[in-house]
């Protein structure tokens, strides 16, 4: 991690509250802000069914797409990924860090710098295992995933991006070795966008990309992902240091 994030979040985490607080129990989100730059954001952790202190829980940080813009830190709490988790519980024992960005906004500069804190925050507030911190994100948030694991490769154990559209090149040498699995559906109008990001990475050598086209889908394929118990059985097998 960066001087500038670790001096970020450093000071963010002054006064952090013990976990454990009222409110916060397994199966429940818990509500959150963080200040960047002058600007107050919010977030939710999800903390997964089973949750306790005194165990290095897994971490994932999910970046949602356009519709769950907002400032109530409710929208990504209705995204996918949730869904999932409290549909299946066994199948994501992991803390899940829901940043909102706000209208007209993507996750970019401050915005990803924030997503970064609050992840980093959550990392210490309940326990996450730095050796499984993954990222994801469904459509804006996908293309928000990539440019923040190339941005910060080390950081993560494995990326799931769904339905993103995919231009900025710069990112393939940072993330050719970085386990990604891109998801489309052959429908969606961006769904070259995936294929010419996942060929440039195998071109450049790439022995840890994945690529599913979903035949007939459209742009709305996240449910059906992350439903999907190869998916999660994939994300969880990564680790840093692997």
């Amino acid at each position: 991690m960066g001087t500038v994030t670790m001096a970020l979040v450093a000071l963010l985490l002054a006064g952090v509250p013990e976990a454990g607080a009222s409110g916060e129990a397994p199966g429940t989100f818990v509500a959150k802000t963080l200040t960047v730059r002058g600007e107050t954001y919010p977030y939710s952790v999800y903390l997964p069914a089973g949750y306790h202190r005194g165990t290095a829980w897994p971490v994932i940080l999910a970046l949602h797409g356009g519709g769950a813009r907002g400032t109530d830190g409710l929208g990504p709490r209705t995204q996918s990924l949730a869904e999932a988790a409290r549909q299946h519980p066994e199948r994501y024992p992991a803390l899940l860090v829901l940043p909102q960005c706000p209208p007209d906004q993507e996750w970019s500069g401050a915005l990803a710098d924030f997503a970064l804190a609050a992840l980093e925050r959550t990392v210490a507030e309940y326990g996450g295992d730095r050796q499984r911190v993954y990222l994801t994100g469904q459509s804006m948030g996908a293309r928000g995933a990539v440019l923040l694991a190339a941005r910060q490769p080390e950081r993560f154990a494995a990326v799931l991006a769904l339905s993103g559209r995919h231009t900025d090149r710069s990112v393939v040498e940072r993330l050719k070795r970085t386990p990604l699995w891109v998801w489309h559906g052959d429908a969606d109008p961006a769904v070259s966008e995936s294929r010419s990001l996942v060929a440039q990475l195998k071109s450049a050598g790439s022995s840890t990309v994945r690529y599913t086209e979903l035949a007939g889908l459209g742009h709305d394929i996240f449910d059906t992902v992350y439903l999907d118990a190869a998916v999660s059985t994939w994300l969880f097998a990564q680790r840093r240091g692997k």
